[in-house]
């Protein structure tokens, strides 16, 4: 169920004095502002981590603003924008955190035609994608089991991670996306470091939908890197949790969902290998079962995540997270969740996080 958001729109008519200037053909131009706020209340902890009691930004849905534009070039052909932005709800902040670029949900412009969409700048990469999809919980950061083995970056958690410093989104992008083609879509991206850690980046993607099942598949290859994944302080970084400096990363996701009506299934697996100059070399695998069963004017949602890890002469460590919660809906647009999450991490202490939360979208 896309989360819906209502917008509010601005309508450009060429025939004004700028347009005319600009736009001979006398098109017609849109922009859209959008956004949602998601906060949370409750108490969090992860594996090997400290209970923290308070209130908390984006456990659900990471908060946002956007600004969307279109403009119609005729013949079929458009042209596209996108910019968003993180926000931080609890505390005012812009952002994940004071690290992140303004706009660093998404930034780019780009074209349309009968064939795709052609996307240039900071664009969200096929695999996070599919992993909210075919995900009950979503994009849920702080509550998706999925989501946190594989995308919440290394310094928040005691585990390593396979996309937690590439982030959900590549910079200096090129990303194509077809049209439907008779249930058919594919995705290709590719980004360059540019003097950057994050290396050059390769990713392909394809799905399928047909009635209430929909599949894909995803590969990412990352080279020509030097970023950090793992435990990153003591006392998580140990002998058998060690800090390791990837040159190359490689993943491949694929997953499936089925929509009975009254409840919709949801299945996926993430295979990765991170190599490092050293010549060390890491291993996970990380699964993900999930439902959500509509229930009254809600859903109860249900997600289990369990990555397995080996680490070139290092003990084999495995990570199992459990989140059950109910979502309901109060209107279109406003919706109140609860959750319990219980993680649990080879060899040391679990952790519990309960969290009622409510979302607005605008």
């Amino acid at each position: 169920m896309k989360y819906p958001l209502k917008k509010l729109t601005l309508v450009i008519m060429s025939g004004t004095a700028l347009g005319g200037l600009f736009s001979p053909a006398q098109a017609q131009s849109q922009a859209q502002i959008y956004g949602l706020l998601d906060v949370s209340a409750g108490s969090t902890q992860l594996a090997g981590a400290a209970k923290t009691a308070g209130v908390f930004n984006g456990s659900m849905t990471t908060s946002f603003w956007g600004i969307k534009t279109q403009e119609d070039l005729g013949g079929g052909w458009g042209a596209l924008s996108q910019m968003e932005s993180f926000m931080q709800v609890n505390n005012g902040s812009a952002g994940r955190s004071s690290a992140d670029p303004y706009w660093a949900r998404t930034a780019w412009v780009g074209l349309s035609n009968p064939w795709g969409v052609l996307q240039l700048g900071r664009a969200v990469t096929p695999g996070f994608l599919m992993a909210i999809r075919l995900n009950p919980f979503g994009s849920a950061s702080g509550l998706g089991p999925f989501i946190m083995h594989t995308y919440m970056p290394s310094v928040t958690q005691p585990f390593m991670t396979s996309e937690g410093a590439s982030d959900s989104a590549w910079s200096n992008s090129v990303a194509f996306t077809s049209t439907d083609m008779s249930g058919w879509r594919f995705t290709v991206q590719s980004a360059l470091a540019q003097g950057g850690t994050t290396g050059k980046r390769n990713t392909a993607g394809l799905n399928y939908t047909h009635g209430a099942f929909y599949g894909g598949l995803v590969y990412e290859k990352m080279d020509q890197m030097s970023m950090n994944w793992g435990a990153p302080v003591a006392p998580l970084a140990t002998a058998a949790r060690p800090l390791i400096t990837a040159s190359s990363v490689q993943n491949l996701q694929t997953g499936a969902s089925y929509d009975l009506g009254p409840a919709k299934l949801y299945a996926q697996n993430l295979k990765s290998r991170i190599d490092a100059a050293s010549g060390a070399e890491a291993r996970l695998n990380t699964s993900q079962l999930g439902t959500s069963v509509v229930a009254g004017p809600g859903r109860v949602l249900f997600s289990v995540a369990h990555t397995a890890q080996t680490q070139s002469a290092k003990a084999s460590l495995a990570r199992t997270t459990v989140s059950v919660g109910y979502d309901q809906w109060l209107s279109k647009r406003t919706d109140v969740y609860v959750a319990l999450l219980r993680d649990r991490v080879t060899g040391i202490n679990p952790g519990t996080s309960v969290l009622v939360g409510l979302r607005h979208a605008f």
